[in-house]
């Protein structure tokens, strides 16, 4: 009976606690993340801002233990930085033999798809460039019913709001904006 109780309690203080580490990181998200859904922060802090296309993609567990995953993109439309016309991209996060690391807002992607994407300059420890502000940072692109291709962001993944927007216009804002900061 003691064991129970004393698992109770346990199993309780470790769910208050992970809900209140939640509640921290949600807080923490919000409001690091709300000036990175502007045009003009995630273009100046961007090294490298391109629409791509997903070629392929592998996730790795590397030496140290960590998950990468490593995507080679084809490059649709450079707008700022070196983008090469196929370039590889590592990511942290993935899946390998039933291990993942997943990381809260990390955008993952898939091959086939196209994506507006500012991402950061790489680290040197791994090599590895993230999306500016994590979801912030990447737009998918689809194609719609009547022709139109548009730009989706997820905002919240927790409640599935998303920013709509024309690529067109999108690709020509971001171009303005690039022009303008220089």
């Amino acid at each position: 009976l003691e064991f129970r109780r004393v698992l109770f309690r346990s199993s309780t203080v470790a769910a208050l606690a992970f809900v209140l580490m939640g509640a921290a990181w949600s807080a923490l998200s919000a409001s690091s993340m709300h000036d990175l859904h502007d045009l003009e922060s995630l273009v100046s802090k961007a090294e490298l801002i391109c629409e791509v296309e997903v070629l392929s993609k592998e996730s790795l567990l590397l030496d140290d233990g960590t998950i990468e995953t490593r995507y080679t993109f084809s490059t649709i439309t450079p707008i700022k930085g070196g983008a090469a016309s196929i370039q590889e991209i590592r990511i942290p996060g993935g899946e390998v033999a039933g291990r993942g690391l997943l990381i809260p807002g990390m955008p993952t992607y898939q091959t086939g798809e196209r994506n507006i994407l500012f991402l950061s300059k790489a680290t040197q420890a791994k090599n590895w460039r993230l999306p500016i502000g994590l979801s912030a940072g990447s737009f998918k692109v689809n194609l719609e019913a009547s022709g139109e291709r548009m730009a989706v962001r997820q905002l919240h993944e927790a409640h599935s709001s998303a920013q709509v927007l024309s690529r067109d216009d999108l690709i020509f804002d971001i171009m303005d904006e690039v022009a303008r900061q220089q």
